[in-house]
């Protein structure tokens, strides 16, 4: 447990080293702050792809098993915008803290669901590596944090790693 966090903690201030590092170009039009989202999740597969040195089937196969779970979890993650919505107004309206619970409990679940679809997407991705490529992956920083998750996306919410 205590060498995961250590390795969790270095490939995170390794991503964000990287991440000041370069300077983004300027988008030729104004983006919305998803598409930005989006952009970067797309460099990220892309930087993986090259440090695990994936075929180009492998390449194919990783992009349609993210794209599925993006379609998949789309619907989910507009629920759970409403929901976090819904809980922003309940606390500026006073709702009892029964009105809160069953707020909080759905967006539990919720984020459980979107969790499970991105779970099971990088468990498809990851058996597609050979061993040479699941070892050289788990160094960089794990198959499920780090190297496919880019680190953990505090403040972007459930879904924002699609």
């Amino acid at each position: 447990m205590k060498n995961s966090l250590v390795r969790f903690a270095g490939m995170a201030a390794l991503a964000s080293g990287m991440m000041f590092a370069q300077a983004p170009a300027p988008p030729a039009q104004p983006q919305s702050p998803t598409q930005r989202w989006q952009h970067r999740r797309g460099r990220m597969l892309d930087r993986m792809a090259t440090k695990l040195n994936l075929t180009d089937s492998q390449k194919e196969q990783a992009h349609s098993i993210m794209q599925s779970a993006r379609e998949s979890a789309q619907p989910i993650t507009q629920q759970l915008k409403q929901n976090r919505q819904a809980l922003h107004e309940a606390i500026k309206a006073g709702k009892p803290d029964a009105d809160i619970d069953q707020l909080a409990a759905t967006t539990g679940n919720l984020t459980g669901q979107v969790t499970a679809i991105r779970t099971k997407a990088f468990a498809k991705v990851y058996a597609l590596l050979t061993p040479e490529q699941r070892t050289k992956a788990d160094q960089l920083g794990g198959h499920r944090r780090g190297m496919f998750m880019g680190g953990h996306e505090h403040g972007h919410g459930a879904g924002a790693g699609f």
